[in-house]
């Protein structure tokens, strides 16, 4: 075997000692002792007893190791007893041993350090891990193995890897445990992470203690499990884990290296503990592989056989007993060179031993090795290669390159799945490959990772982390039952509806496992409930969340945590409201110039024409030239209202008119549709114009009852509580506004913008006037630190991201056009479906008519046929019918009327026509009511009760002993008290019953070792009880000693929270306990509303475990200590110095000091030399100020000028007789010594009594003072010290119960102890000091929290801890100010605060920077530079501009110099995203700005020339037309035979008939209905004729006034599913958002930097080079990129919900103060301002260009004016053809003779041309007569006989109208 070890110079040293001598020995020494100490059947003590001894023999057996000297080891096993530790330590120190290997229990190196430190003695230990066994305090402690604040790094960055946030820690209740954790807490609290529950156990755990823990455990939320526990029980924990089903999926269990060893010790337990440990994490220190450890191991196998063969067991070597090994390795080396260097082994008395000398322990054998510093030095300078590696020292004593494997338990073995190093975190590599990566520039040597785990449950699926802590049973969801607003939240009975309640289950729908909930309303339903009180039953546990119209607001985040905001619904104020007045000539705005020109010029046009077409055929248009001039002109603008008189009669001129009125109706419906269209979208004005406006007001408001809107406006707008109104519900809003102030009413409503849209939504006489004043948002509520508010926001973002959260919104609030600005409606062209009851109606009629008609024409044909025709043929009666229907009427009637005239001459008859009937109408009203049903109850008590008692005789006396600081300001007093309280005691025969009460007193000076010895000379002297020690540090080491020997140990001036009954059971608090007074500073920081403290302390167990409580309590509010500044045990001033000068670097300004009083005012004396008293500053000192002042008289005036400002506190010890009556007599103690009495002292004098009280109930239930012999003790080896005289007191836990069982009032008052084994009632005095003295500003009790008035007056009522209860005076702070410091500063002591600024290449509204003045300008300045005008302070900064203004510079690299501490903020346009939120700080949003999608859009009116046919489909259209024909056909019908209008030749009649049809469309028919059946179908027709008119302006209004803007991208779904190009903006996180989140391919994106970029891409389009199909960037860009282009538009839903914030370095306080100095600039209205000052542009600003209102231009109607123009050019070419060829006719052979000339014939047809047209009248009359005659050729052919009866005059009368007609 080789074996790497150095060789020694040979030195022999011999030396020998009697009482008194000291002897050197120049020569090495034959044999050198060194001891081990630990627990030999343990774990690690197996492997460590045989890996020391293995060492030992490899040194002793190599004569090139210490040339000869042999190393001879003494084993002392402790049997995990730290008692056994300080005896088997003492043993050692009697004989002259130079080293101590051990011990193996932190626990046991802190009691016995205080040995090793004292007799000089190098104390080398391998498994003591615990990170406070530091250098500093334990000098001579020698740690040979990694320290556990590595170790809880490498846990911690496991728990950031994982990306966890909480963990629950599990440990082992002592110093191992405690202090480990401490360091976890610490360093999780650097990564943002935390520890939200601590479950210690005791060091000698049972299964029911575990059980019991582990249940409170799986009540938690969180399931990331820290296991810090011993080996020799650990594995007891996870079976007890796999029982309770704690090994399942979704827990973690990390095990620290505890684990690693038990499975390298025992390498079979993973095959027989399977099931328990599985998917288990653990620790192991790594030891890189070497030959010296390969050799090693292969001895191992060797060295164990014999134990193998004995047990049939096998021994592991694990890294513990390869630390034991090379601490030998390594003490040897430094024995060599401390020869080397001239050392002597020489030993001498410890001359403060010396007063202790006397008794049964012979302390005299106890020596101080004088060479144990050179040999100190020496071990801390070793350098050796062991089995573990390098082993040598840093400045703080710890080994080099700490480095951890990362360890997966998987099936029957476990699995390295990475390593930790402190150089290079985590990664897969060990470090040294590592190392070799990085030196060669490998790029993945850079990425921190790890291997893939199986997780408990057999799954590789990483555990999110927490889960819900009611252990599986069902999540009890508040929902506030409504009065009002059933639409967000609406109860009935179970039945639970509404728009939060559909987003918190869509929400729950997008988590990644189930949730069991179960709603619980809250309310009656007659009220609103109030929504704080609802959040209060998180707070006492009743509801488990809150689901409902939760407003996010300030105070209620102090209680509970909300989800990020599912909606926005900030304050706003609603008015009613009127339009404005309008301009003289707003009726022009509908049609541009052009337009008006073009129609006016048209009109003229079309008057001409019609003029010309009729003027020779029309009387209507002859005339002189000035008549007919007129006629045109009137003719032609009177068509506009449709109001011409003058008839058209030719075809062509009617053709012309008819187009032409077309073109009107069309003209006057697009104008009535545009103004309409104007005057919708006019301003709305109302008196009141906003907040400012009401709050300057003396009007009255309205609010919602129940809503924070009250205290909002009565504590923040200062508005008297007496303007305001409560109103329940919607109506009651509309009945106040409706009133007015005048009367009864109010002036406006002031609630949340939600119920404000809602209320609007079907009232439009109303309207939100003035900006929404507060920037809030609705959110769920959930517990404090309730993981399921972090993923119940990243829920409520994806249904952001894939428009749900829209939908749902639409599908509950959505209700009308009033619904929100500009909300959007359906523009649908109008369609059949929507007219077929009106054409079924006119249908109906004009079938009814022509059925009537027809029946008709069949009655009076047979009435008036003649006889001979009946009895013809029916072909005859078939013509003769139809020839019957063809005459006229009065023909008819004419013919009858003769007939019957003569046959009966003598009688007349008047013939009566007859009469029509009507039909009427019926309707039916209904109505119905709904009634609401609710239920809420919960009720819960217990109690208990229990007690004993019993007696016996009394010694004569009882030993007390004592230990005190004689010289300390406690000790000094403490002294007097313990004296008087003795004799007090004994001189009172009602106690004790005549036995005497002896104490003896001895000066342990603050030393733990003179603690050690004087506790075991008491304990010698059968002392039944000691009172002491001074300090916590002693505390601590003693107790190990009351434990064993079970005597009570009483301390009075102790207040380590640590010292629990629970690891130290004999020990006996009889004063308050630190944990209370770190509570009531938690309370006042609260209280003050700090949030950041920084703690200088005592670096020992006193002032370490003081402040981890107040670490806990401050975690509790919320708050934090941002720095921890440890001070030495004796600090020097130079010490003091440095430790402030850190001090004040640093941002927080509220200081806790927590020291001792004998050198705490040096540190404000230093404080006040560095200028850390003055204004700013804030100091709080616990009570060892207080001490310091009642103590010392007088107090420097000096040290009191140091001090001013100062808080500190006093244990508060109420006025009682006892009181009254010691202080009476403390002169007379202190024999005129100036000496102040202060609250140790009454606890002294009170815990003596407390003691005689006891002893007296002691001997009253028959208890005996008798002792006997440790058997520990007697079973080791016997020595000079005489150990064994130590003996127990067979009584002790007799006495201990009665000390706990006193009741009785003292000098402090009532002293009785709770079941938690501390003083009932603790309380602190809070003092200012105050000039030469100090005032008390108020009392803290764990019972009623701070208040002015004194704690007992509070204990006869229910504890009340509530914000609203607390109370304290004013207070004079540092700098004589009464003003509240803020509590903190800049880092940087004064210097400007760096803001980084980006230089952007574009959108520089937003921000810009201009070189050559060095000016920085923009939205994001101005609304910075607005904010910080807003704070309490002055903030001195500097602008730094990032980039070269060419391109954008990235963001996300920008906020990353934060962390670098490059720079101290950024301001500019900053999205607050994940990932930039783990590197810095940020403030509040000032601007939303989600990602949103841009794409090319084009309007759906005006590009097309047939864009009027729009509001009609095209089957409407031909329906339309196509009744139009069968209508007039119908009144044709019924009026041909009646009305001469309807007669003539055929073609006269088509035209007559057409014309009719659509004349009607313009009313415009001039032709008259005489039948009844005609005027009926006309009249109907006529209303269907104005529907369809009203209807089609209806929809052109509707279309033009919200124009749909179309594109083929509707969102991003499209986006995601297409190929094409996607543009996005260089350097914003768009980038990576859409590759990382969205998975679009990177080849696809396109980075465009200019807003110019943007609009060229989109124009190419996608399949042109360099073109895009859209553009994705944040909406506050593109906003302003559409604000001057509306080609484009926003489409589709905002898919990611962010906003713009200022990023500061972390947990700096300026980021809240700016957040709310935001919300200020919100509420004044500033931030509205300064956004419209640079990115209001123009009417395309808004959303996507919604709404785009523009006046209407010619090419919208240049179809129709082009249809009439072609019918005006038709007809003039059509007419003038027909008159050249009626010229042609008349006037060709005229012509011809004549031979006239061109200009002759020109002149003719002119002429022609204007002459009135009589050829046609003159023939038409010819074709009249003989129609005539030969109708009354026939009459008289026929009735010959008859017509000598018939008047002449009449016949001829009749043929005169028949020629008319």
């Amino acid at each position: 075997m080789n074996k790497a070890l150095l060789l020694l110079f040979l030195v022999f040293c011999n030396s020998s000692h009697s009482s008194g001598l000291i002897t050197n020995v120049t020569t090495r020494p034959d044999v050198l002792n060194i001891g081990s100490i630990f627990t030999f059947d343990s774990v690690i003590g197996k492997i460590a007893k045989l890996a020391i001894s293995t060492a030992v023999e490899d040194v002793n057996s190599n004569p090139n190791i210490l040339n000869g000297t042999k190393l001879s080891l003494k084993l002392h096993n402790t049997k995990s007893s730290d008692f056994l530790g300080i005896v088997e330590a003492l043993q050692f120190m009697e004989n002259d041993t130079v080293a101590i290997i051990g011990p193996q229990f932190s626990a046991t190196a802190h009691v016995i350090t205080h040995i090793a430190n004292e007799l000089q003695v190098p104390l080398l230990s391998f498994a003591a891990t615990d990170p406070t066994l530091s250098p500093v305090q334990y000098p001579f402690f020698v740690r040979t193995t990694r320290s556990d604040l590595f170790q809880m790094t490498a846990v911690v960055d496991l728990v950031v890897y994982y990306e966890w946030r909480d963990v629950i820690a599990i440990y082992v209740d002592d110093d191992f445990g405690r202090n480990a954790i401490a360091s976890l807490g610490d360093k999780l609290a650097e990564k943002r992470c935390k520890i939200s529950y601590k479950v210690p156990l005791t060091p000698t755990a049972t299964k029911d203690e575990i059980r019991k823990a582990l249940i409170s455990v799986a009540a938690m939320e969180s399931r990331i499990l820290i296991l810090h526990i011993y080996t020799s029980w650990g594995l007891q924990v996870l079976e007890e884990a796999h029982e309770q089903k704690m090994m399942d999926s979704g827990y973690v269990w990390i095990a620290t290296d505890w684990f690693s060893t038990i499975l390298d010790t025992d390498p079979s337990l993973p095959l027989v503990a399977t099931n328990n440990i599985q998917g288990v994490l653990t620790l192991r220190m790594y030891t890189p592989d070497s030959q010296l450890k390969m050799d090693f191991k292969s001895r191992w196998s060797n060295l164990t056989r014999a134990r193998r063969l004995l047990n049939d067991t096998s021994l592991g070597l694990n890294t513990y007993g390869l630390y034991a090994y090379d601490s030998v390795l390594l003490l040897a080396q430094a024995i060599e060179s401390f020869f080397a260097n001239g050392g002597n082994i020489s030993f001498s008395n410890d001359t403060n031993l010396r007063e202790l000398s006397g008794g049964k322990l012979n302390l005299d054998a106890l020596n101080i090795f004088n060479g144990g510093r050179q040999l100190l030095k020496i071990i801390s300078e070793v350098n050796i290669t062991g089995l573990t590696g390098l082993m040598k020292f840093d400045a703080d004593g710890n080994l080099l390159n700490p480095t951890f494997e990362v360890i997966n338990v998987i099936g029957t073995g476990t699995r390295t799945i990475g390593y930790w190093s402190n150089s290079s975190g985590l990664h897969v590599l060990p470090p040294e490959k590592l190392q070799m990566k990085l030196q060669t520039n490998d790029p993945s040597a850079g990425a921190q990772k790890l291997y893939s785990v199986i997780w408990p449950g057999q799954t590789t699926q990483k555990p999110r982390g927490w889960a819900f802590p009611d252990n599986g049973r069902k999540l009890r969801i508040g929902v506030p039952n409504r009065v009002s607003y059933h639409e967000f939240v609406g109860v009935k009975g179970t039945d639970i509806t509404g728009y939060c309640i559909e987003v918190f289950q869509a929400a729950l729908n997008e988590l990644p496992y189930g949730v069991p909930f179960k709603y619980v309303s809250f309310g009656d339903g007659t009220k609103n409930p109030e929504n704080n009180d609802l959040l209060h039953r998180i707070q006492i546990g009743e509801f488990d969340g809150i689901v409902g119209d939760i407003t996010i607001t300030t105070n209620r985040t102090k209680m509970v945590d909300f989800t990020q905001p599912y909606i926005e619904s900030g304050l706003v104020v609603v008015a009613p409201i009127r339009k404005m007045n309008s301009s003289a000539w707003a009726f022009l705005r509908p049609f541009t110039p052009m337009m008006w020109g073009v129609t006016g010029v048209f009109f003229l046009v079309v008057g001409a024409v019609v003029w010309i077409l009729e003027r020779r055929t029309n009387e209507d248009f002859r005339g002189p030239p000035r008549r007919q001039f007129v006629t045109i002109v009137w003719f032609s603008f009177s068509t506009l209202f449709f109001s011409q008189k003058e008839k058209t009669g030719s075809t062509l001129g009617r053709f012309v008119l008819i187009i032409w009125l077309f073109v009107v109706l069309i003209l006057n419906s697009s104008y009535i549709a545009s103004l309409t269209s104007i005057l919708t979208v006019e301003q709305l004005s109302s008196p009141v114009k906003g907040i400012e406006s009401l709050a300057t007001s003396s009007d009255p408001i309205g609010f919602l009852r129940g809503s924070f809107a009250e205290a909002y406006l009565t504590d923040e707008l200062n508005i008297h509580h007496s303007r305001l109104f409560p109103l329940n519900s919607p109506e009651d809003y509309e009945k106040a506004l409706k009133n007015g102030p005048s009367a009864g009413g109010v002036a406006a409503v002031i609630d949340e913008r939600a119920y404000m849209e809602l209320f609007l939504s079907s009232r439009c006489g109303y309207s939100i006037v003035g900006q929404e004043f507060t920037k809030m948002g609705w959110g769920f509520a959930f517990p404090r630190d309730s993981p399921l508010a972090i993923d119940m926001s990243t829920a409520i973002l994806k249904l952001s991201e894939n428009g749900n959260l829209q939908k749902i919104h639409d599908k509950w609030l959505m209700k009308s056009a009033c619904s929100a600005e500009g909300a959007k409606q359906a523009v649908d062209r109008l369609q059949l479906k929507s007219f077929w009851g009106l054409f079924l109606l006119s249908g109906i009629a004009c079938f009814l008519a022509l059925i009537l008609h027809v029946l008709r024409m069949v009655r009076q044909y047979y009435r008036h046929v003649d006889s001979d025709i009946e009895s013809s043929q029916s072909t005859r009666r078939l013509k003769s019918f139809v020839s019957f229907v063809n005459k006229r009427e009065r023909e008819v009637k004419s013919r009858s009327k003769r007939r019957r005239t003569e046959n009966k001459a003598s009688s007349k008859i008047v013939h009566d026509q007859e009469c029509s009937s009507s039909d009427g109408f019926m309707g039916e009203q209904f109505t119905m009511n709904i009634i609401w049903l609710l239920l809420l109850m919960v009720l819960f008590n217990g109690c208990a009760s229990h007690g004993a008692t019993n007696t016996s005789r009394r010694p004569e006396i009882v030993n007390v002993g004592a230990m005190l600081a004689y010289n300390s300001i406690v000790g000094k007093v403490a002294k007097l008290a313990l004296e008087a309280a003795v004799a007090d005691v004994n001189s009172d025969p009602s106690i004790l019953n005549g036995t005497k009460m002896v104490v003896g007193m001895q000066n342990s000076n603050f030393s733990g070792f003179l603690g050690i010895i004087e506790a075991l000379r008491f304990m010698e002297k059968d002392t039944v009880a000691i009172i002491g020690p001074p300090n916590a540090v002693t505390a601590h080491v003693i107790s190990h000693i009351a434990n064993e020997l079970q005597t009570p140990l009483l301390s009075f001036s102790v207040t380590d929270p640590t010292l629990s009954s629970l690891q130290f059971p004999y020990f006996v608090r009889t004063t308050q306990n630190d944990l209370f007074q770190m509570a009531a500073i938690a309370d006042m920081i609260d209280y003050y509303g700090w949030k950041e403290v920084i703690a200088i302390y005592v670096d020992d167990d006193y002032g370490r475990n003081g402040i981890a409580a107040l670490g806990d309590f401050l975690a509790e509010k919320r708050s934090k200590i941002s720095y921890k500044a440890p001070l030495v045990l004796d600090p020097t001033r130079n010490n003091i110095t440095d430790l402030l000068v850190k001090v004040s670097l640093t941002e927080s300004r509220i200081i806790v000091l927590h020291v001792y009083p004998g050198w705490g005012t040096d540190v404000f004396s230093v404080a006040k030399y560095l200028g850390m008293m003055g204004t700013g500053f804030v100091w709080i000192a616990t009570h060892w100020l207080s001490t310091y002042t009642d103590t010392t008289i007088p107090l420097p005036m000096s040290t009191m000028d140091n001090m001013q400002g100062v808080l500190t506190l006093r244990m508060y010890t109420p006025d009682t007789e006892p009181k009254r009556k010691f202080v009476s007599r403390w002169s007379n103690l202190t024999s005129g010594n100036q000496m102040g009495l202060n609250a140790y002292c009454l606890y002294a004098y009170d815990t003596v009594w407390l003691l005689a009280r006891a002893l007296d109930a002691f001997f009253d239930q028959g208890g005996n003072i008798s002792f006997s012999n440790d058997s520990r003790l007697t079973q080791m080896r016997k020595g000079e010290l005489n150990l064994d005289s130590l003996s127990i007191f067979d009584g002790g836990s007799l006495l201990l119960r009665n000390i706990f069982g006193v009741d009785m009032n003292g000098t402090t008052g009532a002293v009785k102890y709770t079941p938690g084994r501390d003083l009932i009632h603790p309380a602190f005095e809070i003092i200012n000091v105050i000039g030469t003295g100090v005032r008390r500003i108020g009392y803290w009790s764990n019972h009623s929290g701070l208040s002015a008035e004194p704690p007992e007056t509070f204990y006869t009522s229910p504890p009340n801890r509530s914000s609203s209860n607390q109370s304290l005076y004013t207070v004079f702070w540092p700098g004589e100010t009464t003003q509240k410091p803020r509590g903190w500063v800049f880092p940087n002591n004064g210097k400007h605060l760096r803001i980084a600024v980006p230089n952007r290449a574009s959108f520089r509204e937003f921000i810009s920077y201009t070189q050559s003045n060095d000016m920085y300008t923009g939205y994001c300045i101005d609304v910075f530079t607005a904010a910080l005008n807003l704070l309490p302070y002055a903030v001195p900064y500097k602008f730094f501009s990032i980039g070269d203004g060419k391109r954008n510079p990235r963001i996300t690299e920008l906020v990353h110099t934060i962390e670098t501490g490059e720079y101290d903020a950024v301001v500019g346009d900053i999205a607050i995203i994940t990932n930039r939120t783990r590197m810095a700080d940020f403030t509040q949003p000032y601007i939303e700005s989600g990602l949103v999608v841009v794409a090319p859009v084009k309007t759906t009116l005006n590009s097309s020339p047939w864009a009027f046919l729009r509001p009609f489909n095209r089957m409407m259209w031909l329906v339309t037309a196509a009744f139009f024909l069968i209508v007039g056909t119908v009144i044709w019908i019924l009026e041909h035979r009646l009305n001469d209008e309807f007669r003539g030749p055929p073609r006269k009649q088509v035209v007559t008939l057409l014309w009719f049809s659509f004349s009607t469309w313009f009313f415009a028919h001039r032709e008259n209905t005489v039948s009844t059946l005609g005027r009926l179908v006309l009249i109907i027709w006529l209303f269907v004729v104005l529907i369809i008119n009203s209807s089609y302006t209806a929809s052109l209004t509707s279309i033009i006034t919200v124009q749909k803007l179309s594109s083929s991208i509707k969102g991003i779904e499209t986006l995601l599913e297409s190929k094409d190009p996607i543009g996005f903006q260089q350097g914003s996180f768009a980038k990576y958002y859409l590759i990382d989140e969205l998975h679009i391919d990177e080849s696809r994106l396109v980075p465009l930097v200019m807003p110019e970029d943007y609009e060229r891409a989109l124009k190419a389009g996608p399949h042109k080079e360099g073109g895009v199909a859209a553009v994705i960037d944040e909406r506050a860009y593109m906003e302003l990129f559409l604000s001057s282009r509306c080609d484009f538009s926003i489409v589709g839903q905002e898919f990611t919900r962010t906003g713009w914030g200022f990023a500061f370095a972390r947990d700096s306080p300026l980021s809240v103060d700016m957040s709310t100095a935001l919300l200020k600039l919100s509420d004044n209205g500033d931030l509205q301002r300064i956004h419209d000052k640079w990115l209001l542009k123009s009417p395309c600003t808004s959303k996507g260009a919604n709404f785009e209102v523009d006046r209407l231009e010619l090419k919208s109607f240049s179809a129709l004016f082009a249809l009439c123009g072609a019918a005006c050019v038709i007809a003039l070419i059509i007419y003038f053809s027909m008159m050249c060829y009626q010229f042609t006719k008349k006037y060709t052979d005229r012509l011809s003779s004549s031979g006239s000339s061109t200009s002759r014939r020109l002149q003719t047809f002119l002429t022609f041309v204007d002459e009135k047209e009589e050829v046609e009248s003159r023939s038409k009359r010819r074709s009249m007569e003989r129609m005539s005659n030969r109708s009354v050729g026939e009459d008289d052919s026929t009735n010959s006989s008859k017509r000598r009866h018939i008047d002449p005059s009449g016949s001829s009368r009749n043929l005169g109208n028949g020629n008319n007609a």
